[in-house]
């Protein structure tokens, strides 16, 4: 979603307006889930994806009448296993798709925008509220703030509190309509302790699969922009000792413990399972986990906090190299995601 967000922002400062596709529902095997979209400027050139083959194909033809148009529409598209084929699917499925045209002229629009782009870039959490068009009325757009703050208006009956308490996107009903609520900035951040092979390889996947990534640790030859092109931080600590004093932890944050040494992995640990950590992991071998889990217990932590640790981190997938290695922490990663936000 982010690099829609900067092409809107973009397009906006241009002046261009612009067509957004967004999948609301899914049933089946459809290709995306919800709150995937897809850009489509007035060349027809495209940014994103809502399933690829002949949905996408579908959904840029509703685009292109949409532009001229100057409306906005819920469309659904059927699809048999024969169809999925040319897919990212194996069988049939349903998929519900919000086509909307996007004046970037309308103030209230650029707004939204503006702050959207504000937020991705800051890393800050907010939730983007489409508000379904009606036989009357087109689609609109409201953006919500952790503090409750909004940009635009919300209708009577759309509750504030469940808006800020979804985690994924979601279609709800509220009177005689309907609202796509959509989170921004909630897919969790990545906090990787160690600099070394496997963090630099680690950083990479994290990035790609949408958290926020930042690296800590205390050798600046290692914690670095050259070596880390891709980590949204890069932050050299004075000492591990002090891990978490430049960072806020909480129950969207994953925590990585991929230091030089056991001392080291032994002295993170100890400090994030004291904070509300969604995902802690540490790596190293069963044995060497072991014993950092036995000076816990001997300096009073409970089995309980223990039991929170995946270590030896990442799946079992028979990894070796740093790259393997890497894939299987992110791999997991995205399961712990997946489960929290159950």
């Amino acid at each position: 979603m982010n690099q829609i967000i900067y092409e809107m922002a973009d397009l906006c400062g241009r002046g261009e307006s612009f067509v957004l596709a967004t999948v609301i529902t899914r049933n089946g095997s459809a290709p995306r889930s919800a709150g995937a979209k897809m850009l489509v400027k007035a060349d027809g050139s495209t940014t994103g994806t809502v399933g690829g083959g002949i949905l996408e194909a579908q959904v840029e033809r509703l685009a292109s009448e949409i532009m001229n148009n100057h409306c906005a529409i819920v469309q659904g598209f059927q699809f048999s296993g024969k169809d999925a084929a040319t897919m990212d699917a194996i069988c049939g499925g349903k998929v519900d798709v919000l086509v909307e045209w996007l004046d970037a002229n309308d103030s209230k629009v650029a707004a939204i925008i503006q702050d959207l782009q504000a937020a991705v870039t800051s890393h800050r959490k907010a939730w983007l509220v489409t508000i379904l068009p009606t036989a009357s009325d087109m689609s609109y757009w409201v953006l919500v703030h952790p503090d409750s703050s909004v940009i635009g208006s919300l209708p009577p009956g759309l509750s504030l509190e469940m808006i800020l308490e979804t985690c994924h996107p979601n279609l709800v009903d509220f009177g005689q309509q309907q609202a796509m609520v959509e989170p921004v900035n909630i897919a969790g951040t990545a906090y990787i302790f160690g600099a070394g092979h496997v963090s630099r390889s680690l950083a990479e996947f994290t990035e790609a699969v949408g958290f926020w990534t930042v690296v800590l640790d205390d050798r600046s030859e290692y914690a670095n922009r050259q070596r880390f092109t891709k980590a949204d931080e890069v932050i050299v600590l004075d000492s591990f000792s002090n891990a978490l004093g430049k960072i806020e932890i909480d129950r969207d944050s994953f925590i990585v413990i991929v230091t030089r040494g056991h001392q080291n992995d032994l002295t993170v640990l100890a400090q994030v399972l004291k904070t509300g950590a969604g995902y802690i992991g540490m790596i190293g071998s069963r044995r060497k986990c072991e014993l950092i889990f036995q000076e816990l217990r001997r300096s009073g932590c409970s089995e309980e906090d223990i039991m929170r640790v995946h270590a030896p981190i990442g799946l079992p997938i028979e990894a070796e190299t740093p790259e393997e290695i890497g894939i299987s922490i992110a791999a997991e990663m995205i399961q712990a995601r997946a489960d929290l936000s159950k």
